[in-house]
């Protein structure tokens, strides 16, 4: 595989954010140390004039497109098929990078076992949006916790999971993993669990906070989809990458054992957006113990050791 860039930005009717957005996205790219590199656009059947604004910009990018929008992870597992270079960037369409973000990122890819190097996320109002996010388990629920103080620290260390919307990570390792997972489709949860099925199988995810990049949050999410179906996707796609990954027994007992409070609190709380999606995550168990059969055998780590690495740094 060839030495290289492949940025892979998905799209569907982000038209006014790639005009905003794009040209300085290439710019920085253009500038960056490696010389060799691609744009990989893929449209998610968009309303809007998203293609011809990308052609536009940038008259050499690689057009895929859809009749429909796929969501996250069908469109991304496509782009990065197409890739032709060694390391992959991917980049929401409301992402911009720093002038020499890329360049951090493509030092950490040089360790072996590292699979992904992610950069310090802001939002435009200059508050910490991702960094160094490990999971903490309580009450029968796994939670993805940012380490503010930590992320704001200059010194790269270990993150569990990435965030899917501006993360550099190896094309083989990525094609190894078997991408992301489309059960978790439209969106939500999906980087998460490549992330520590990565960490499971052996491979490192490093944050770098010389990189730098600014995130117009959920540009394209809140366009789609109504607040309550937003809630029910992400309770969703938390039940099922528990049901998925998590393998220590305790945690397991834990979880079956807080859930009907869980649930039944939920409903007398007004959240009931939280209870449908359990249910819906429910319609999912054979996939998932299907899924979580298949993994198994590849598993290196277990939850214990990787929650040990983090605490350790």
């Amino acid at each position: 595989m060839k030495d290289g860039v492949s940025v892979c930005i998905v799209n569907y009717n982000g038209a006014e954010l790639l005009k905003k957005y794009l040209p300085e996205v290439v710019n920085v790219i253009t500038n960056c140390q490696h010389d060799d590199w691609e744009l990989i656009f893929y449209d998610n059947g968009s309303g809007d004039n998203s293609i011809q604004v990308v052609k536009s910009i940038f008259p050499a990018v690689r057009v895929l497109s859809s009749p429909v929008n796929f969501g996250f992870s069908i469109s991304n597992n496509s782009a990065v098929k197409f890739a032709k270079y060694k390391y992959v960037l991917l980049l929401n369409n409301d992402v911009i990078p720093e002038k020499n973000f890329l360049d951090p990122l493509m030092d950490k890819l040089k360790d072996p076992e590292v699979f992904a190097a992610a950069p310090k996320m802001y939002r435009l109002d200059k508050s910490i949006d991702d960094g160094i996010r490990h999971a903490e388990f309580k009450t029968g629920l796994l939670t993805p916790v940012l380490n503010i103080n930590k992320s704001l620290e200059d010194k790269s260390n270990f993150t569990t999971f990435f965030c899917g919307g501006a993360v550099l990570l190896k094309k083989e390792i990525f094609d190894e993993l078997g991408g992301f997972d489309t059960l978790f489709t439209p969106y939500s949860w999906e980087d998460l669990d490549l992330s520590y099925r990565s960490w499971k199988r052996g491979y490192k995810v490093i944050y770098e906070p010389k990189s730098v990049v600014y995130h117009h949050r959920e540009g394209t999410a809140k366009k789609v989809y109504s607040l309550t179906y937003r809630k029910m996707i992400a309770w969703r796609n938390r039940f099922i990458f528990m049901w998925k990954n998590l393998s220590f027994f305790p945690w397991i007992f834990e979880h079956i054992f807080y859930l009907p409070f869980k649930l039944i609190k939920f409903v007398f709380t007004g959240r009931g957006a939280y209870v449908l999606g359990f249910l819906w995550a429910c319609n999912f168990l054979p996939m998932i113990i299907a899924k979580r059969q298949k993994e198994k055998k590849y598993f290196i780590r277990t939850d214990l050791e990787i929650f040990n690495m983090m605490s350790a740094k």
